[in-house]
């Protein structure tokens, strides 16, 4: 019988240009590598149908940017599966180069909702980032999608800038509600291993500062709040009912299925990433059974348990009390100090302990 799959990723790994802190697989738009990963995709396409009984109900196309393809392939990519089908779409899109047309292609496909990757409003903290729209990009883009009425609109940020204090925060912040979306995502900046971010720091040119960095944590919590948003995940923030349920079953520990270079998935205790590079995926998918897969290993039940502790803790939901049993005496000292509380048979962290978030789960573990 085979395993049901309710949940996908598509990683479409291209870009108009590369930003400084991205470790996520990408590359810059070239027309054969294209072809190759809409060629490629088909065929995993049709491994993944004959190996699972695939249902979407919750799909997320990342990168990448899914929109900087052009007009015609992004229609390509489009119309490979039955992805519309499902009650959750999820598209990430820049705000430069996201025309009404595009727009209106995802519209008509299905999609429900657009992830817009602003980042940042403030020309210093977009050319830190290395992003090349600025505030009149991202109005346009919020205006197109409102214009194709996509149902819902996420906009990411990030935070923990240089010269990034408490004022430029709230002022960010405030910006972004003024464009009422339906979800915020607020990121802190990350440093990752092979990235420009970490040259950066390597040559001293810019450090990472944790302490102002919980300060606008906590002041994201307040200003959202304040705005009607509900923070349901560490970094992600809904309308009620506005929350992006793919996020939320991946958080609770469902399956999912990733597709495209680069892309993981987890199913039925198994978890493989797929080669990041776009022609040897694309040759890989083609000649079958599936794409060549750079990791692979078997998730036993003490590594999904620690996985179920490190993402429950991060979301609203938080755990149930039971899952950590034997952690009496531990739950009683994180309730003490403030870090987290115990709600119906739950055990949920404070905004405090989301600050430490990753700490509190290695004490539970």
């Amino acid at each position: 019988m085979k395993t049901r799959v309710e949940n996908l990723y598509v990683h479409v790994p291209f870009c108009t240009h590369l930003c400084p802190y991205c470790d996520f697989p990408k590359e810059r738009l070239a027309g054969n590598r294209m072809r190759d990963f809409l060629r490629g995709l088909q065929a995993e396409w049709a491994w993944a149908n004959a190996e699972f009984s695939i249902h979407p109900r919750r799909i997320f196309f990342g990168g990448g940017t899914p929109t900087a393809l052009s007009p015609s392939l992004l229609q390509e990519l489009l119309e490979i599966a039955p992805w519309g089908q499902s009650e959750e779409w999820t598209v990430e899109a820049n705000p430069d180069g996201f025309s009404l047309t595009k727009a209106t292609l995802l519209r008509e496909a299905g999609v429900t909702r657009l992830s817009l990757g602003v980042q940042a409003f403030r020309p210093a903290d977009l050319a830190w980032l290395g992003r090349r729209h600025d505030r009149s990009a991202i109005a346009s883009a919020v205006a197109v999608a409102r214009q194709a009425a996509i149902p819902q609109l996420n906009l990411d940020l990030i935070y923990g800038l240089p010269d990034q204090g408490p004022s430029e925060w709230h002022s960010t912040l405030e910006e972004a509600c003024a464009h009422r979306p339906d979800h915020l995502s607020a990121y802190v900046i990350t440093p990752e291993a092979g990235t420009e971010l970490i040259r950066r720091i390597e040559q001293g040119e810019w450090h990472p500062d944790p302490d102002t960095e919980s300060v606008l944590f906590l002041l994201t919590q307040r200003i959202l709040e304040a705005h009607g948003f509900s923070a349901y995940e560490i970094s992600n923030f809904a309308k009620p009912g506005k929350e992006c349920r793919h996020h939320q079953a991946i958080w609770s520990g469902e399956d999912y299925l990733g597709l495209g270079p680069g892309a993981v998935s987890t199913v039925s205790g198994r978890r493989w990433r797929n080669v990041r590079d776009t022609a040897q995926y694309a040759r890989s998918a083609e000649i079958g059974p599936h794409p060549a897969h750079e990791e692979e290993e078997v998730c036993g039940p003490r590594e999904r348990r620690a996985e179920r502790i490190l993402l429950g803790l991060r979301t609203s939901a938080g755990l149930p009390e039971e899952a950590l049993a034997g952690r009496e005496d531990c739950l009683s000292e994180l309730v003490e100090k403030g870090w987290g509380r115990r709600w119906e048979g739950k055990f949920l962290l404070t905004p405090r302990g989301r600050l430490r978030a990753d700490a509190v789960a290695a004490m539970l573990l």
